[in-house]
């Protein structure tokens, strides 16, 4: 039966493949978001219709309201639907609804890698043949999307633990890189968050969540910054990789999706010519062209953890270069949450700047803003700047020479701001 759909907060990484998902499959789809983000091209190209205001004929006509979890109770389109009495789901539910299609459900979930991983296993699998279908929260570099329409056998997905959208599936096979503290504004606590890790596990027939006896030996960088290793099962070598992507964090990404393969029968040939021909994933670890500099990075890390992992790669592939560290922290509530996590990892920091705060769902009151921040770094590490204004920021960075390293860092909108304007393409 032929339904018709209208997302709020349609240009979400996620929420945009969704809306995709469903007119393929022959639904009317539309939706509204004020953003305008990469997936905005995308659904034009799939016919899909976005609004900029409040459409009340689109929601009188639509037989289902699929929210995102940035779209708050109070959001006027969600007054208006709830007034009318439409259904409303959340992106989970409609996430999980349509995941019920496929036989094989493959999600990852974890605190940090999973996009990489997710990312990684869709690769070997359309290495192997099975053009598998890929839900995914980042932008490959091989094709420059953040989906693939594949075939019913597999869905492979990203599967985020904010507002327990992942309780929605059941997978077939489960892998979890990863906890730490992450999205409190919604768990409030750790043990909740590892609560809601634990649900996602016992929904899963098969779970991978460790290394199991699997590692890493010979880990180095070739002349172009690539990590190359070899990929151990106790002290036998399995392979020899020579990769695309630089950061060793992705040794552990390689070892959960080697996990995964092996489980749906794949040989050993297929998982090594597929994890060489991986490039990865748009702003992980990417080196990307400016006019103003020879090397320019953009990194999605906003946590610390991964923050701390993005600062030990850099120094390690550009270890004869000046390395200027450029940090957007994303909402307030994290880096209040975070606070000191990420004193301890920018207190030593050479070259540190800090750009204004990417809000996101949240109000200056919910937290800490990247000002604030900076004024305690400074108690720290003198070497600290803080702008708020992009033009400015812009300026200051034209003052180094060409030879220094930039890594912006951070999860919010200075990557779309630095290409918008010509910093980076």
């Amino acid at each position: 039966m032929v339904k018709k759909y209208y997302f709020l907060g349609i240009c979400g990484i996620s929420m945009s493949t969704l809306a995709i998902m469903l007119k393929k499959n022959g639904h009317k789809v539309a939706g509204n978001d004020k953003n305008d983000d990469t997936t905005l091209k995308f659904l034009k190209e799939e016919g899909i219709a976005v609004d900029r205001q409040l459409n009340k004929k689109a929601i009188k006509n639509a037989d289902i309201i699929v929210r995102s979890s940035a779209v708050k109770d109070d959001d006027v389109q969600v007054v208006f639907a709830k007034k009318l009495g439409k259904q409303i789901l959340s992106r989970g539910e409609i996430l999980g609804q349509i995941a019920q299609k496929y036989q094989k459900v493959i999600a990852i979930a974890g605190s940090h890698g999973k996009t990489t991983t997710t990312a990684m296993i869709f690769e070997i699998l359309n290495e192997a043949g099975k053009n598998p279908t890929l839900h995914l929260g980042g932008y490959r570099i091989e094709d420059g999307k953040n989906y693939h329409l594949g075939e019913d056998e597999f869905f492979v997905t990203e599967a985020c633990e904010y507002y327990d959208n992942f309780l929605f599936l059941k997978p077939y096979i489960s892998v979890v890189t990863n906890i730490e503290k992450e999205h409190l504004d919604y768990f409030k606590t750790f043990e909740n968050q590892c609560h809601s890790f634990d649900k996602f596990k016992k929904n899963s027939q098969i779970v991978v969540d460790t290394f199991n006896c699997f590692s890493a030996k010979n880990i180095h960088h070739n002349e172009n910054g690539n990590l190359c290793f070899d990929l151990c099962l106790d002290d036998n070598v399995l392979m020899n990789l020579h990769m695309h992507i630089c950061e060793e964090v992705n040794v552990q990404n390689v070892i959960f999706s080697y996990q995964v393969a092996k489980k749906l029968g794949i040989d050993d040939k297929t998982i090594k010519n597929a994890l060489e021909k991986f490039m990865g994933v748009k702003t992980r670890f990417e080196k990307v062209s400016s006019p103003y500099f020879d090397v320019v990075v953009c990194d999605y890390a906003h946590h610390p953890t991964e923050i701390e992992k993005t600062i030990e790669s850099a120094k390690k592939i550009f270890f004869r270069k000046h390395v200027l560290i450029v940090f957007q922290p994303h909402t307030f509530s994290r880096t209040k949450n975070l606070k000191d996590e990420f004193l301890r990892v920018f207190a030593n920091v050479d070259e540190l700047i800090l750009f204004k705060t990417y809000s996101a769902r949240e109000n200056k009151k919910d937290g800490i803003s990247a000002f604030e921040l900076c004024q305690m770094l400074r108690k720290r590490n003198a070497n600290v700047k803080y702008f708020a204004k992009y033009k400015t920021l812009e300026k200051y960075l034209q003052k180094f020479d060409r030879s220094c390293v930039v890594i912006f860092v951070g999860a919010g909108n200075l990557p779309r701001m630095l290409n918008k304007n010509n910093f980076i393409s």
